[in-house]
């Protein structure tokens, strides 16, 4: 079974009315972070149909789409102005108040395992 995860899609579109259209899409499935980053949680299997559907929305020229996977929304770090206000709610439906405090270890040394 396709398990979901979590992903931050992020863009940079040129044109404004494909801009707006990815965003709409996006809204539809995922939780603003900030103007052109989302978080999604979808399977595998469901984020490869998504990033088509996304895909199809982009001129491969002038845009740039990504999605990165994440562990989870309680990886996230946020500071000052942001889209997302109060908590993040975990699939469990435990709330993420540590989301926000930055991990035991720098970001650099849990990326280079150190």
């Amino acid at each position: 079974m396709d398990n979901p995860g979590w992903y931050l899609v992020a863009y940079d579109i040129a044109d404004p009315k494909r801009l707006q259209r990815m965003h709409r899409r996006l809204r539809r499935d995922g939780l603003a972070m900030q103007k052109s980053v989302f978080l999604v949680q979808r399977s595998q299997r469901g984020m490869g149909q998504l990033m088509a559907e996304l895909g199809g929305l982009i001129h491969r020229h002038e845009d740039d789409l990504r999605a990165y996977p994440i562990p989870g929304p309680e990886e996230i770090w946020l500071r000052g102005k942001g889209a997302v206000d109060g908590n993040l709610i975990a699939p469990d439906g435990k709330d993420r108040e540590h989301i926000g405090k930055p991990a035991a270890r720098p970001w650099w040394r849990r990326v280079l395992g150190g």
